[in-house]
Protein backbone atom coordinates (compact mmCIF):
# COMPACT_ATOMS: atom_id res chain seq x y z
CA UNK A 1 0.00 0.00 0.00
CA UNK A 2 2.96 2.15 1.13
CA UNK A 3 4.56 1.54 -1.99
CA UNK A 4 1.49 2.16 -4.66
CA UNK A 5 0.69 5.38 -2.98
CA UNK A 6 4.43 6.69 -3.28
CA UNK A 7 4.41 5.65 -6.83
CA UNK A 8 1.07 7.20 -7.85
CA UNK A 9 1.74 10.57 -6.33
CA UNK A 10 4.99 11.30 -8.60
CA UNK A 11 3.40 12.28 -11.44
CA UNK A 12 0.22 13.41 -10.38
CA UNK A 13 -1.09 15.97 -7.72
CA UNK A 14 -0.74 14.87 -4.75
CA UNK A 15 -3.81 13.14 -3.08
CA UNK A 16 -3.77 11.65 0.60
CA UNK A 17 -6.44 8.78 1.89
CA UNK A 18 -9.30 10.07 3.97
CA UNK A 19 -8.68 9.16 7.48
CA UNK A 20 -11.13 6.44 9.13
CA UNK A 21 -12.04 8.58 11.80
CA UNK A 22 -12.23 6.78 15.33
CA UNK A 23 -15.45 6.81 17.45
CA UNK A 24 -14.08 6.40 20.83
CA UNK A 25 -15.02 9.86 22.77
CA UNK A 26 -11.63 10.40 24.22
CA UNK A 27 -8.76 11.25 21.67
CA UNK A 28 -5.25 9.84 22.43
CA UNK A 29 -3.09 11.42 20.03
CA UNK A 30 0.17 13.69 19.82
CA UNK A 31 3.25 15.14 17.41
CA UNK A 32 5.63 13.97 15.65
CA UNK A 33 8.16 16.37 14.71
CA UNK A 34 9.51 16.57 10.90
CA UNK A 35 12.94 15.26 11.68
CA UNK A 36 11.20 11.78 12.19
CA UNK A 37 12.07 9.56 9.26
CA UNK A 38 8.87 8.14 7.81
CA UNK A 39 9.24 4.67 8.49
CA UNK A 40 9.39 5.68 12.54
CA UNK A 41 6.27 6.99 12.06
CA UNK A 42 4.70 4.27 10.20
CA UNK A 43 6.04 1.81 13.08
CA UNK A 44 4.16 3.93 15.93
CA UNK A 45 1.18 3.81 13.57
CA UNK A 46 1.02 0.24 13.40
CA UNK A 47 1.69 -0.14 17.60
CA UNK A 48 -1.03 2.17 18.05
CA UNK A 49 -3.49 0.88 15.67
CA UNK A 50 -6.76 0.73 17.34
CA UNK A 51 -5.49 2.75 20.23
CA UNK A 52 -4.12 6.03 18.60
CA UNK A 53 -7.43 8.12 17.60
CA UNK A 54 -5.57 11.24 16.24
CA UNK A 55 -1.56 12.56 14.46
CA UNK A 56 -0.08 15.72 13.87
CA UNK A 57 3.24 16.35 12.09
CA UNK A 58 5.13 19.37 11.75
CA UNK A 59 4.14 20.60 8.42
CA UNK A 60 4.81 24.33 8.10
CA UNK A 61 6.34 27.07 9.61
CA UNK A 62 5.97 30.98 9.65
CA UNK A 63 9.12 31.83 7.40
CA UNK A 64 8.21 35.66 7.27
CA UNK A 65 6.16 37.64 5.57
CA UNK A 66 7.00 36.34 2.12
CA UNK A 67 7.13 33.12 3.16
CA UNK A 68 4.01 32.75 5.74
CA UNK A 69 3.60 28.59 5.02
CA UNK A 70 6.99 27.27 4.68
CA UNK A 71 7.27 23.75 4.03
CA UNK A 72 9.15 21.91 6.80
CA UNK A 73 11.66 18.91 5.14
CA UNK A 74 13.82 16.56 7.62
CA UNK A 75 16.50 19.49 7.61
CA UNK A 76 14.07 22.83 8.17
CA UNK A 77 15.01 23.68 4.82
CA UNK A 78 12.20 25.42 3.29
CA UNK A 79 10.24 24.64 -0.08
CA UNK A 80 7.45 24.71 -2.05
CA UNK A 81 4.15 22.72 0.08
CA UNK A 82 2.98 21.86 -3.60
CA UNK A 83 6.07 19.59 -3.97
CA UNK A 84 6.32 15.88 -2.62
CA UNK A 85 7.91 15.37 0.20
CA UNK A 86 8.89 13.40 3.48
CA UNK A 87 6.07 15.47 5.37
CA UNK A 88 3.32 14.03 2.71
CA UNK A 89 4.32 10.48 3.18
CA UNK A 90 4.11 10.63 6.75
CA UNK A 91 0.29 12.04 6.38
CA UNK A 92 -0.55 9.42 4.10
CA UNK A 93 1.32 6.68 6.70
CA UNK A 94 -0.91 8.33 9.56
CA UNK A 95 -4.18 7.96 7.54
CA UNK A 96 -3.59 4.89 6.17
CA UNK A 97 -3.59 4.01 10.38
CA UNK A 98 -6.98 5.40 11.12
CA UNK A 99 -6.22 8.19 12.62
CA UNK A 100 -7.15 12.06 12.62
CA UNK A 101 -4.79 13.83 10.93
CA UNK A 102 -3.61 17.01 11.41
CA UNK A 103 -0.81 19.24 9.90
CA UNK A 104 0.45 21.86 12.47
CA UNK A 105 1.45 24.81 10.88
CA UNK A 106 4.46 26.17 13.98
CA UNK A 107 5.67 29.63 14.79
CA UNK A 108 8.90 28.96 17.31
CA UNK A 109 11.54 31.04 15.32
CA UNK A 110 12.44 33.46 18.14
CA UNK A 111 14.22 35.52 15.20
CA UNK A 112 11.07 35.94 13.82
CA UNK A 113 9.47 37.49 16.82
CA UNK A 114 6.66 39.67 16.53
CA UNK A 115 6.66 39.08 12.34
CA UNK A 116 3.53 37.36 13.40
CA UNK A 117 1.43 38.96 15.22
CA UNK A 118 2.38 42.32 13.00
CA UNK A 119 0.83 40.45 10.06
CA UNK A 120 -2.21 39.26 12.20
CA UNK A 121 -3.05 43.03 12.07
CA UNK A 122 -2.72 43.72 8.61
CA UNK A 123 -6.36 42.89 7.19
CA UNK A 124 -4.84 41.85 3.82
CA UNK A 125 -2.12 39.91 4.97
CA UNK A 126 -3.77 38.16 7.16
CA UNK A 127 -6.55 37.21 4.68
CA UNK A 128 -4.21 36.16 2.52
CA UNK A 129 -2.32 33.72 5.01
CA UNK A 130 -6.26 32.09 5.78
CA UNK A 131 -5.88 31.38 2.17
CA UNK A 132 -3.06 29.56 2.01
CA UNK A 133 -3.38 27.69 4.99
CA UNK A 134 -6.84 26.67 4.16
CA UNK A 135 -5.82 25.60 0.91
CA UNK A 136 -2.86 23.96 2.04
CA UNK A 137 -4.74 21.71 4.26
CA UNK A 138 -7.02 20.56 1.59
CA UNK A 139 -4.25 19.94 -1.34
CA UNK A 140 -2.08 17.48 1.38
CA UNK A 141 -5.34 16.06 2.43
CA UNK A 142 -4.99 16.42 6.10
CA UNK A 143 -8.43 16.16 7.92
CA UNK A 144 -7.32 19.74 9.81
CA UNK A 145 -5.12 22.44 10.46
CA UNK A 146 -3.20 23.11 13.83
CA UNK A 147 -2.29 26.55 14.83
CA UNK A 148 1.27 26.00 17.15
CA UNK A 149 1.85 29.62 17.54
CA UNK A 150 4.47 29.94 20.30
CA UNK A 151 6.41 33.01 19.76
CA UNK A 152 3.46 35.17 20.88
CA UNK A 153 3.58 33.70 24.38
CA UNK A 154 7.78 33.13 24.72
CA UNK A 155 9.15 35.67 21.96
CA UNK A 156 7.30 38.33 21.34
CA UNK A 157 6.69 39.95 25.04
CA UNK A 158 4.10 40.00 27.53
CA UNK A 159 3.56 43.95 26.28
CA UNK A 160 2.11 42.79 22.84
CA UNK A 161 -0.30 40.39 24.33
CA UNK A 162 -3.52 42.86 24.35
CA UNK A 163 -2.81 43.83 20.95
CA UNK A 164 -2.22 40.50 19.33
CA UNK A 165 -5.77 39.08 20.99
CA UNK A 166 -8.09 40.37 19.03
CA UNK A 167 -6.31 39.81 15.52
CA UNK A 168 -5.55 36.03 16.69
CA UNK A 169 -9.19 35.46 17.45
CA UNK A 170 -10.38 36.71 14.54
CA UNK A 171 -8.25 34.69 12.20
CA UNK A 172 -8.93 31.88 14.19
CA UNK A 173 -12.70 32.77 14.02
CA UNK A 174 -12.20 33.06 9.51
CA UNK A 175 -9.77 29.58 9.53
CA UNK A 176 -12.82 27.97 11.04
CA UNK A 177 -15.19 28.91 8.87
CA UNK A 178 -13.57 28.29 5.79
CA UNK A 179 -11.77 25.42 6.79
CA UNK A 180 -15.47 23.66 8.19
CA UNK A 181 -16.70 24.58 4.70
CA UNK A 182 -14.09 22.00 2.89
CA UNK A 183 -14.96 19.74 5.54
CA UNK A 184 -11.88 20.57 7.32
CA UNK A 185 -11.23 21.04 11.47
CA UNK A 186 -9.49 23.41 13.25
CA UNK A 187 -7.19 22.79 16.53
CA UNK A 188 -5.29 25.60 18.41
CA UNK A 189 -2.22 24.64 20.50
CA UNK A 190 -1.63 26.84 23.31
CA UNK A 191 1.01 27.47 26.50
CA UNK A 192 -0.16 26.81 30.57
CA UNK A 193 1.01 29.63 32.79
CA UNK A 194 2.87 28.65 35.73
CA UNK A 195 -0.55 29.53 37.88
CA UNK A 196 -3.12 28.63 35.72
CA UNK A 197 -5.86 29.61 38.26
CA UNK A 198 -5.58 33.14 40.36
CA UNK A 199 -6.08 32.50 44.34
CA UNK A 200 -9.39 32.40 44.35
CA UNK A 201 -9.87 29.75 41.59
CA UNK A 202 -10.70 31.64 38.68
CA UNK A 203 -8.76 30.61 35.14
CA UNK A 204 -6.26 33.54 34.61
CA UNK A 205 -6.95 34.91 30.55
CA UNK A 206 -4.72 32.20 28.77
CA UNK A 207 -3.63 30.40 31.80
CA UNK A 208 -1.46 33.19 32.41
CA UNK A 209 -0.97 33.93 28.64
CA UNK A 210 -3.03 36.16 27.84
CA UNK A 211 -2.66 36.79 24.09
CA UNK A 212 -4.81 33.07 24.32
CA UNK A 213 -8.42 33.54 25.23
CA UNK A 214 -9.05 30.29 25.40
CA UNK A 215 -12.85 30.94 25.53
CA UNK A 216 -12.90 32.78 22.10
CA UNK A 217 -10.66 30.13 20.90
CA UNK A 218 -12.49 27.07 21.97
CA UNK A 219 -15.82 28.93 20.32
CA UNK A 220 -14.54 28.60 17.35
CA UNK A 221 -12.00 25.80 16.95
CA UNK A 222 -12.73 22.02 17.45
CA UNK A 223 -9.75 21.93 19.76
CA UNK A 224 -7.84 23.71 22.23
CA UNK A 225 -4.20 22.04 23.16
CA UNK A 226 -3.38 22.72 26.40
CA UNK A 227 0.82 22.11 26.50
CA UNK A 228 0.88 21.22 30.07
CA UNK A 229 4.62 20.72 29.74
CA UNK A 230 8.41 22.40 30.30
CA UNK A 231 6.97 23.27 33.91
CA UNK A 232 10.60 23.07 34.72
CA UNK A 233 13.12 24.62 32.57
CA UNK A 234 15.92 26.57 34.29
CA UNK A 235 16.24 24.03 36.89
CA UNK A 236 15.66 19.96 37.85
CA UNK A 237 12.04 19.25 38.10
CA UNK A 238 9.22 17.20 36.44
CA UNK A 239 8.55 18.45 33.17
CA UNK A 240 4.51 18.70 33.55
CA UNK A 241 4.00 17.72 36.59
CA UNK A 242 0.26 16.48 37.40
CA UNK A 243 -0.67 18.57 40.10
CA UNK A 244 -0.17 21.44 37.23
CA UNK A 245 -1.71 19.49 34.63
CA UNK A 246 -4.72 19.26 37.26
CA UNK A 247 -5.04 22.87 37.47
CA UNK A 248 -4.76 24.00 33.70
CA UNK A 249 -7.70 21.79 33.39
CA UNK A 250 -9.64 23.00 35.77
CA UNK A 251 -8.66 26.37 34.35
CA UNK A 252 -9.59 25.55 30.67
CA UNK A 253 -12.74 23.80 31.91
CA UNK A 254 -14.04 26.95 33.73
CA UNK A 255 -12.54 29.05 31.09
CA UNK A 256 -14.51 27.67 27.98
CA UNK A 257 -17.53 26.47 29.55
CA UNK A 258 -18.70 22.92 29.72
CA UNK A 259 -20.51 23.61 25.93
CA UNK A 260 -16.96 23.72 24.84
CA UNK A 261 -15.16 21.00 27.40
CA UNK A 262 -14.76 18.67 25.35
CA UNK A 263 -12.24 20.48 22.84
CA UNK A 264 -10.21 20.68 25.57
CA UNK A 265 -7.36 18.11 25.25
CA UNK A 266 -4.15 18.05 27.89
CA UNK A 267 -0.70 17.55 26.67
CA UNK A 268 1.94 14.89 28.21
CA UNK A 269 5.20 14.62 27.98
CA UNK A 270 7.01 11.95 26.29
CA UNK A 271 10.24 13.58 27.06
CA UNK A 272 12.75 14.46 29.71
CA UNK A 273 15.85 16.90 30.58
CA UNK A 274 19.06 15.93 32.04
CA UNK A 275 20.03 18.80 33.98
CA UNK A 276 23.21 19.92 36.18
CA UNK A 277 21.95 19.35 39.78
CA UNK A 278 23.28 22.15 41.97
CA UNK A 279 25.62 22.86 44.02
CA UNK A 280 29.26 24.24 44.47
CA UNK A 281 30.33 26.04 41.14
CA UNK A 282 27.02 25.17 40.10
CA UNK A 283 26.90 22.06 40.10
CA UNK A 284 26.66 19.48 43.21
CA UNK A 285 30.70 17.38 43.42
CA UNK A 286 29.96 14.01 44.46
CA UNK A 287 32.87 12.28 46.24
CA UNK A 288 36.18 13.72 47.70
CA UNK A 289 37.13 16.69 45.65
CA UNK A 290 39.12 19.72 46.60
CA UNK A 291 37.07 22.57 48.88
CA UNK A 292 38.36 25.23 45.91
CA UNK A 293 37.55 23.08 43.04
CA UNK A 294 35.37 24.39 40.26
CA UNK A 295 33.95 22.93 36.78
CA UNK A 296 35.66 23.79 33.81
CA UNK A 297 32.96 24.26 31.99
CA UNK A 298 29.13 23.05 33.46
CA UNK A 299 27.57 21.29 30.42
CA UNK A 300 23.91 22.74 29.35
CA UNK A 301 20.40 21.19 30.49
CA UNK A 302 20.03 18.43 27.33
CA UNK A 303 16.43 16.46 26.42
CA UNK A 304 16.05 12.97 26.45
CA UNK A 305 13.12 11.48 24.98
CA UNK A 306 11.19 8.71 27.00
CA UNK A 307 12.53 6.01 25.30
CA UNK A 308 16.42 7.38 26.11
CA UNK A 309 16.00 8.44 29.75
CA UNK A 310 16.00 4.81 30.89
CA UNK A 311 18.89 3.90 28.39
CA UNK A 312 20.80 7.04 29.91
CA UNK A 313 20.10 5.47 33.51
CA UNK A 314 21.06 2.29 32.86
CA UNK A 315 24.48 3.47 31.10
CA UNK A 316 25.31 4.98 34.70
CA UNK A 317 24.11 2.80 37.03
CA UNK A 318 21.32 5.09 38.04
CA UNK A 319 18.25 3.93 39.92
CA UNK A 320 15.04 5.52 38.33
CA UNK A 321 12.26 6.08 41.09
CA UNK A 322 8.48 6.98 40.40
CA UNK A 323 7.09 10.16 41.50
CA UNK A 324 2.97 9.92 41.87
CA UNK A 325 3.22 13.12 42.84
CA UNK A 326 3.96 14.58 39.78
CA UNK A 327 3.35 11.82 37.61
CA UNK A 328 6.78 11.32 36.33
CA UNK A 329 9.97 9.51 37.02
CA UNK A 330 13.19 10.91 37.66
CA UNK A 331 17.03 9.54 39.02
CA UNK A 332 20.63 11.27 39.60
CA UNK A 333 23.89 10.11 38.02
CA UNK A 334 27.18 11.56 38.23
CA UNK A 335 29.74 11.99 35.50
CA UNK A 336 33.46 13.13 35.75
CA UNK A 337 34.24 16.55 34.48
CA UNK A 338 37.86 18.78 34.06
CA UNK A 339 37.79 21.42 36.77
CA UNK A 340 40.46 23.79 38.19
CA UNK A 341 41.21 24.13 42.15
CA UNK A 342 43.99 26.24 44.34
CA UNK A 343 46.41 25.36 46.05
CA UNK A 344 49.08 26.67 48.49
CA UNK A 345 52.99 25.88 47.83
CA UNK A 346 55.94 26.64 49.26
CA UNK A 347 57.34 26.83 52.76
CA UNK A 348 55.63 28.87 55.55
CA UNK A 349 55.58 32.75 55.09
CA UNK A 350 56.66 32.17 51.45
CA UNK A 351 53.69 30.12 50.16
CA UNK A 352 51.95 31.24 47.09
CA UNK A 353 48.80 29.79 45.62
CA UNK A 354 48.82 27.85 42.27
CA UNK A 355 46.05 26.87 39.77
CA UNK A 356 46.00 23.01 39.20
CA UNK A 357 43.82 20.54 36.99
CA UNK A 358 41.85 17.93 38.21
CA UNK A 359 38.66 16.16 37.17
CA UNK A 360 36.00 15.56 39.87
CA UNK A 361 32.93 13.41 39.65
CA UNK A 362 29.51 15.89 39.24
CA UNK A 363 25.95 14.84 39.61
CA UNK A 364 23.14 15.25 37.08
CA UNK A 365 19.60 15.40 37.63
CA UNK A 366 16.66 13.70 35.13
CA UNK A 367 13.45 14.26 34.91
CA UNK A 368 11.27 12.41 32.15
CA UNK A 369 7.52 11.56 31.53
CA UNK A 370 6.43 8.43 30.43
CA UNK A 371 4.07 5.77 29.69
CA UNK A 372 2.96 6.22 33.45
CA UNK A 373 2.56 9.71 32.44
CA UNK A 374 -0.03 9.46 29.83
CA UNK A 375 -2.19 6.94 31.33
CA UNK A 376 -2.45 8.81 34.54
CA UNK A 377 -3.59 12.16 32.63
CA UNK A 378 -5.70 10.24 30.34
CA UNK A 379 -7.42 8.96 33.95
CA UNK A 380 -7.64 13.03 34.32
CA UNK A 381 -8.87 13.52 30.90
CA UNK A 382 -11.84 11.12 31.53
CA UNK A 383 -12.48 12.70 35.20
CA UNK A 384 -12.73 16.17 34.13
CA UNK A 385 -15.11 15.63 31.30
CA UNK A 386 -12.32 16.60 28.66
CA UNK A 387 -11.73 15.24 25.11
CA UNK A 388 -8.07 13.61 26.03
CA UNK A 389 -4.72 13.36 25.78
CA UNK A 390 -2.05 14.85 23.39
CA UNK A 391 1.77 13.80 23.77
CA UNK A 392 4.71 15.28 22.53
CA UNK A 393 6.39 13.46 20.96
CA UNK A 394 4.63 10.45 19.31
CA UNK A 395 8.49 9.07 18.23
CA UNK A 396 8.79 8.44 21.63
CA UNK A 397 6.02 5.87 22.29
CA UNK A 398 6.25 2.13 23.17
CA UNK A 399 3.97 -0.94 22.59
CA UNK A 400 3.92 -0.82 26.41
CA UNK A 401 1.74 2.58 26.58
CA UNK A 402 -0.43 0.81 23.93
CA UNK A 403 -0.42 -2.58 25.70
CA UNK A 404 -1.89 -0.29 28.94
CA UNK A 405 -4.21 1.73 27.49
CA UNK A 406 -6.10 -1.51 25.45
CA UNK A 407 -6.08 -3.02 28.69
CA UNK A 408 -7.45 -0.46 30.74
CA UNK A 409 -10.31 1.22 27.93
CA UNK A 410 -10.88 -1.48 25.55
CA UNK A 411 -14.40 -1.69 25.97
CA UNK A 412 -14.48 2.34 25.15
CA UNK A 413 -12.29 1.82 22.18
CA UNK A 414 -13.63 1.67 18.21
CA UNK A 415 -13.79 -1.84 16.94
CA UNK A 416 -11.07 -2.71 13.92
Amino acid sequence: MYRLFVTAALGAALVLPTAAHASSDQVLGGWFGNWHPPQVVEEKMQAGAGVLTDSAVFSWSFAGVQNPVCAMTQKSVCQDPGKISTQDLRRAIAGMAGTTVWASHIDLNYSRARELAALLKNRRQRNDLINVLVDRTVRVGADGLDLDWENFAFNDGSSTWASTRKPLNKTVRRLANKLHAQGKLLSVTVPVGSSPLTTSGRPRLGGGYSVFDWKRLAAKADRLNLMAYDYSFSAPGPIGPHYWAKQAVTAATRAVGAENAKKVIIGVPLYGKSWPTPGRGGQAVVGKCPSSWKPKSIESTFSVTALQAPELAEENGAKISYSAKSGESTFRYSEKVPGTYRKQIGPAGKQRTVTKAKECEVSRTVWFGNRRTVIKRAKLARRAGIGGVFAWNLAATDEALFEKYREKWGDSLPSQ
